[in-house]
């Protein structure tokens, strides 16, 4: 599974952190994996957790590629 963030709609509201910390993290107030080059691929075990932290965007800004 891959994820890829939207610098244009992440918003630093953490929500994706706080309900998947091992697979999100904020670097100056916003999402870690924005402005990195991506998609990021998540490894295994933790697909189900990139789901909830993506669910949990309030601005759809997590997209997940399979």
């Amino acid at each position: 599974m891959r994820v890829c963030v939207s610098p244009d709609l992440c918003c630093g509201a953490q929500t994706c952190v706080e309900a998947a910390p091992e697979v999100y993290w904020l670097k100056d107030g916003f999402n870690g994996l924005v402005g990195a080059d991506g998609p990021f691929t998540i490894a295994a075990g933790l697909e189900d957790k990139a789901r909830e932290g993506a669910e949990a965007c309030p601005e759809s800004a997590i997209q997940i590629l399979d």
